[in-house]
This record gives C-alpha cells, sequence and structure tokens, in this order.
C-alpha cells in the first residue's frame, strides 16, 4: 500500500472511481495516510463523480476533522445525502457541469486529475482488466497521461466495456472485499401513484432512460408488464434485473447497441453485480457514449424519466438544491432531455411527488431566489406527480401554470 500511494505527489488532484467501484482499501489508506502526515499526502484535492444514494454513511474522506481542518480538499460532481453535514457546513466544492462533458473536459485538459484511484476486477484470459462498477470517465483516463493506481478486487464484477491491460497501472494494490452497495429505496404509495402515471406514458417497445432515485426504482415496478422495453442509461439500479430476467427488456428496437442494456454506472447490490458479471447482454459504457445527446437523438421511442426537486408554475425545474444546500447534481438529466428533442416518438418526463414528506409544496409559483435552474422551462416536456400529468409542449406561461396547478 505504501509503494502505490508513493505515485501521489503534494498538492495532487486525485480523482475517484466512483460510487459502488471506489475502491476503499486505496481510500482508506489515503486517508490513513493524510492523517499520519505522510509528507507526500499533504494539500490534496480529493474529486468524486458521486459517492452513493440512500441513507448511506459519509465517505472516510468527508469527515468533518479533516475537511475543517484543511488536511484534505473535496470537490464532487454530484453531491448526495451520505454527503449533507459537510456541505451544510459548506466543506465540499460542488462542480456544476453535465456528465455528458466530463470526458472531453479531460481530454482537452481543462480537468485533469494527476492520479485517479480506480477499482478493476481480475484480468481476464487475454490479460484485460474490467472497470467493474463503473466505466463513466475511464476511457478519457486512458487517453491521457494521467496515472492510474488500481485496487484489483477479487469480489468486482468483470462487465464488458471499458478494459485495460494490467500494464497501463502505475500500481496496483490487490483485495477481496465486499463493494459499496446502494441500497434500493424503500417505496410508499406517494412514489407507486407517480410511477403509475408514468407508466402510462411508456409503450411496448420503447427505450427507457431512468434516473436515480425512489421515484425511477418505482417506475421499473410498473414496467414488468411491458414487452420488449430497452434499457439505456447513465445508472443501473437492481431493479433492472427484474425486469430483463421477466422478459420485459429485450434491446431489440434500438438500431445501434442492439440487444444489450447500457449503463455507465452500476448503482445496486450485490445481486446487480452478480448478475452483471461475465453478462454480454451487459455493458458498462464512458459517458460519451451513454450521455452524448448526439447519441441519445438516434434512439427512436425514448422515454426519459429523471427526477426533480422542485419545479416553478413557468416550468423551470431545480434537481440540485434543498434550501441553501446541495443534495443532487446536474448529472445526466440536461443531456437526456436535450437528445430526447432531437429523437423521435421520444419523450422526456421530470417526476417527483407533488409534496415533500412534511407536505412543503414541490410545485411551486417561483423557484426561491437564488436557486439553480437545472433545466431552463424551454426544456422541459412532460411533468408527472402523484396528482396527474401536465404536458407542457407548445404551452404558454398562463397554461403552464394552470397545467402545473392541476398536479400539485
Amino acid at each position: 500500500m505504501p509503494f502505490a500511494l508513493d505515485r501521489i505527489a503534494p498538492g495532487d488532484h486525485v480523482l475517484l472511481h466512483s460510487a459502488c467501484a471506489e475502491p476503499q482499501t486505496l481510500v482508506e489508506g489515503l486517508v490513513e495516510g493524510i492523517r499520519a502526515r505522510r509528507p507526500n499526502l499533504r494539500d490534496l484535492t480529493l474529486i468524486s463523480l458521486t459517492y452513493r444514494t440512500g441513507g448511506a454513511a459519509a465517505p472516510p474522506y468527508a469527515d468533518l476533522d479533516l475537511l475543517r481542518d484543511r488536511l484534505l480538499r473535496f470537490k464532487t460532481f454530484f453531491p448526495v445525502a451520505a454527503l449533507k453535514q459537510a456541505a451544510r457546513e459548506g466543506l465540499i466544492d460542488y462542480v456544476p457541469v453535465s456528465f455528458a462533458n466530463l470526458p472531453g473536459l479531460i481530454r482537452a485538459g481543462i480537468f485533469r486529475p494527476d492520479v485517479a484511484l480506480m477499482q478493476v476486477s481480475p484480468p481476464n484470459e487475454q490479460g484485460h482488466c474490467s472497470f467493474g462498477a463503473a466505466g463513466a470517465m475511464v476511457p478519457a483516463l486512458l487517453k491521457t497521461d494521467v496515472s492510474i493506481i488500481a485496487e484489483m478486487n477479487r469480489k468486482s464484477p468483470f462487465t464488458y466495456g471499458v478494459q485495460a491491460p494490467v500494464e497501463r497501472f502505475a500500481a496496483v494494490v490487490e483485495s477481496n472485499r465486499e463493494l459499496i452497495e446502494a441500497q434500493p429505496s424503500v417505496l410508499g404509495s406517494i412514489e407507486r401513484k407517480v410511477a403509475a402515471n408514468v407508466a402510462e406514458l411508456v409503450p411496448d417497445g420503447a427505450t427507457v432512460q431512468l434516473g436515480v432515485g425512489s421515484v425511477p426504482e418505482a417506475v421499473m415496478e410498473q414496467l414488468a408488464h411491458r414487452r420488449n422495453l430497452g434499457l439505456w442509461g447513465s445508472a443501473l439500479a437492481d431493479g433492472a434485473v427484474d425486469l430483463i430476467r421477466c422478459g420485459a427488456v429485450t434491446n431489440l428496437n434500438r438500431s445501434f447497441d442492439r440487444g444489450m442494456t447500457v449503463a455507465s454506472i452500476l448503482l445496486g447490490t450485490r445481486r446487480l453485480f452478480d448478475f452483471v458479471h461475465r453478462n454480454r447482454l451487459v455493458e458498462l459504457r464512458d459517458l460519451d457514449h451513454c450521455n452524448s445527446p448526439i447519441a441519445i437523438s438516434k434512439i427512436r421511442g425514448l422515454i426519459s424519466i429523471n427526477s426533480a426537486l422542485e419545479v416553478d408554475y413557468e416550468g423551470q425545474v431545480n434537481s440540485e438544491i434543498l434550501g441553501a444546500m446541495p443534495v443532487a447534481g446536474a448529472g445526466s438529466v440536461t443531456d437526456y432531455v436535450s437528445g430526447v428533442w432531437h429523437a423521435e416518438d421520444a419523450l422526456s418526463i421530470i417526476a417527483l411527488p407533488s409534496a415533500t414528506p412534511s407536505g412543503r409544496p414541490r410545485i411551486v409559483p417561483r423557484l426561491a431566489q437564488g436557486t439553480p435552474v437545472t433545466l431552463p422551462r424551454q426544456m422541459v416536456q412532460i411533468v408527472i406527480t402523484d396528482k396527474g400529468i401536465a404536458d407542457l409542449r407548445g404551452k404558454s406561461l398562463s397554461e403552464r401554470a394552470q397545467l402545473l396547478k392541476s398536479i400539485a
């Protein structure tokens, strides 16, 4: 472990593999080295695409003492609930960027980490390792001179799509430990009502893109009786296993990547990891492929389903800030909404409960001052709550307000 971390220099920007693919052994060794004041681990900036969803514990690098004492700086492209205390204290630096743009920023040298800590599978018969639970930005990193330190975890699934020979890694640390898991959400009657309204707009033969969170998970339950569906998106959750196994998903209607479920990141449990292991019907690809609005625009019959925190009467969408605290990022939503506008027979859906658990409305007259507009009003097509469906396409501001009030 010390040998591997010797590749890091003071002041380096260190990128972490995403979410369930996070290399825990390397992360723990890094944090221990920072606490021990190892000279080469001073003044580091740690960067993550995202951590994980649900009620997860805060990761070791989000330790408040580390961040408060400036022993470590932390940036993320997608804050999540596990980071809320550090975010509340202003200790997390959120980088607002659409996921589709990240690989290009790396290749252009605008965003280029000095070191990447990645979790990989053991090599296959050809000596190539897969990147397990996340493809995301990996191809862009492989095409640069970024030093990759790999944790070769024997429990990481071997996934098809993004792979690299062992020789590409600057150092390798072996491990045999369970991956970080993103547990399924606890679904209630409200989420299921939202999902039932969404499912009305998903015909047989559609290709479905699902964001993350309780509503997209509830939608997967509703689609079990559909036929000849496709799955395509930046993230894949446990519910996809049931849809594929029950025969609802065949992926046969797309003109490219036919027959395959395509995603960039796995956000699930061991059940999902085991399902994708050496499964040629699933490919984990980079964000360049999964999130490209150009590729998305070529998927006929795509139904894009994403969550939001708030929508105002004009149709402006906030998917990032709750009160004054970042709880999510721009992520993939703008990528898919942009692509859908140019796709044939496609729909973009923003789905959310009409109120928070405490009863606070989520369809509001106007977003509060200072709230980011994740999606401007002119990009939004369909908004769905547990109260109904509002089709905003081609509607005036007064018509939009009337429609949105009806589902508030």
